[in-house]
């Protein structure tokens, strides 16, 4: 053994015994903590954000473009963190390779795959719940649906919840807060309650990823017509 190797082994035995008789090791470097980051700062600067449910019911008619448009900072209202509005846009995977004719008598998910570019713009209202965790809500003022989402970037993962709110024409005598009147009511709800088909709410949870628009991975990796909002 020469003299480096033993000086160097002589400090770690030192170390060792000064450890044992404060009765521990050395403590492990304390992980660093993860950089929290904007909305916009995700989906922001030309990006488009693909979130994919697939993998809940395997169907191409579970996955959606968005495209956030705009961005306005709103006054904080004291529960949880930043709140962000404007516009966004989604699209539908509707297939243009080739391109198929809508038909609305065709089984599940031709409906949501085939015919021209499908979708909305609508407004939205984007709220931190944690650090790099977004709830997005909007409404589809056209087709009907309330939508919210949990986004996280940090994961890549989202859940939403959508409500359909057409189900059924809710009539004049609808009253949530009486009984004889609520959705379970046979004089006004003669085909039963419109929440309780399993289309009223849906509950999802999938994956995420951001891409520059430019890069065209909803036309050209996945087979989808845009739509483009007027």
């Amino acid at each position: 053994m020469n003299l480096r190797t033993w000086i160097l082994a002589l400090a770690a035995s030192a170390v060792s015994i000064v450890l044992s008789a404060c009765g521990g090791a050395a403590a492990a470097p304390a992980a660093a903590a993860p950089s929290c980051n904007t909305f916009e700062s995700y989906v922001g600067g030309g990006k488009i954000n693909i979130v994919d449910f697939t993998a809940m019911g395997g169907s191409s008619a579970l996955r959606f473009r968005l495209k956030v448009n705009s961005f306005q900072n709103v006054a904080a209202d004291g529960y949880f963190g930043a709140l962000t509005t404007g516009d966004l846009t989604y699209s539908y995977p509707r297939q243009n390779n080739p391109q198929v004719a809508y038909d609305k008598t065709a089984p599940f998910p031709a409906g949501f795959t085939k015919g021209p570019a499908f979708g909305e713009k609508v407004r939205y209202m984007a709220r931190e719940i944690g650090c790099n965790v977004f709830q997005v809500t909007w409404k589809e003022t056209e087709k009907g649906d309330t939508v919210t989402h949990v986004e996280d970037f940090g994961r890549q993962q989202v859940c939403t919840n959508i409500t359909n709110i057409n189900m059924a024409p809710i009539p004049a005598g609808f009253d949530p807060f009486d009984k004889a009147s609520q959705l379970n009511s046979a004089a006004l709800f003669p085909a039963g309650s419109p929440a309780a088909g399993g289309g009223f709410f849906t509950n999802l949870c999938g994956t995420m990823s951001q891409s520059p628009e430019a890069d065209r991975v909803w036309e050209n990796a996945l087979h989808s017509l845009v739509y483009t909002a007027p």
